[in-house]
Parts: C-alpha cells; structure tokens; sequence
C-alpha cells in the first residue's frame, strides 16, 4: 500500500512489487494474475485490520466504546496513513470491487455505531443517516488530518466523539420532536 500511495498506480510494476515482497514475479502472478486484482487483496487485507483494531470493547460504557473505537480508527490510519489515503482517495477508490471493500468496511463501522448507540432500543432512519454521514466526515478529517497533521491524535479522536454524539442526539431529538407531534 505504501508504494501505491507514494507513486501513481501506472507507474508501478508488479516485478517491484514481487521483489519487495521477495517472491519470484511468476509466483505473484500465480496469486494476482493483474497488479488490480494485487491492489484489491491488500486493500481487503487492510480494511479487515482496521475492522480488528476497532473491534467494540463490550466491557466499557458506550460513550468510552465509542471513543476507544474512534482512538482506535485513527491509529490504524495514522499507522498506515499511505494505505488509508490510497484506498480513499487514490487512483483506484473508484474501482467497483475497491469501492465494495471500503463500503463494506463503512457499513461493519456503522452497524458497531448504531448497536452502540441503540442500547438494543429500535433505531430510527434518521440516526441511521446521521451516523452514516458522520461515518463520511470522519473519514474525510482523517484525511486531511493524516496529510496536514495540524492536530494531536487525541485532539481529533475527542472532535470525531462530539460530532457524533451531536449528529446522533440532533438525529434522535427530530425523531422524538415528530412522535410528539403525530401523537
């Protein structure tokens, strides 16, 4: 992932790939028949560590669940920043099979979110969405935080922790304000 996010995908050979890994070129072909079909494995490698790392803790109260997996998201990222960017925002982020990896990834996150959040109660659309596009500027700031790095690590994960629990309580005060109003 690093020399796909350091250099432009055309530019990198699959016989460079093969002698990083220290494989013969045949081999590599043997399990990747494209530099694509390379591109994709790691990229569902990479999305399967990061699901690991922030895996819920169901010992801690939400609020510090929530915060460990968000701490845990962005040392994930800040520890493979190369990869993070290149499989957000790099040449093949709009590569179909890319894009299932990583909104496959989206969707574990915000089921872990939304069981959180829900405490096993019903959870309405409305939050659902609110946690979906917070799921979409979380990892638009950790973009731009990896690549500016204008702020600590724990400064961004407490920025993330208030945007959702905003977003979330703004999401379910709505849909409390229209059962009241339908009641």
């Amino acid at each position: 992932m690093e020399m796909f996010s350091t250099r432009p995908y055309d530019e990198i050979w699959i016989e460079e790939i093969a002698e990083l890994a220290g494989v013969s070129r045949g081999l590599l072909y043997h399990y990747f028949p494209t530099k694509r079909d390379f591109y994709v494995a790691v990229t569902r490698a990479a999305a399967a560590d990061v699901g690991e790392a922030t895996e819920p803790d169901p010992g801690l109260p939400p609020t510090q669940r929530l915060q460990a997996g968000i701490d845990a998201f962005l040392q994930q990222a800040e520890r493979r920043s190369h990869g993070f960017l290149t499989a957000y925002r790099g040449t093949l982020a709009s590569d179909a099979e890319v894009r299932a990896i990583v909104e496959d990834s989206r969707q574990r996150q915000a089921k872990r979110i939304l069981d959180v959040v829900a405490g096993g109660r019903p959870i309405s659309p409305l939050v659902q969405l609110a946690v979906q596009g917070w799921i979409a500027f979380a990892q638009g700031v950790t973009a731009q935080w990896l690549q500016e790095r204008q702020a600590s690590r724990d400064e961004v994960t407490r920025l993330l922790l208030g945007t959702l629990v905003g977003a979330v309580a703004a999401a379910a005060g709505e849909a409390s304000t229209k059962r009241v109003r339908r009641a």
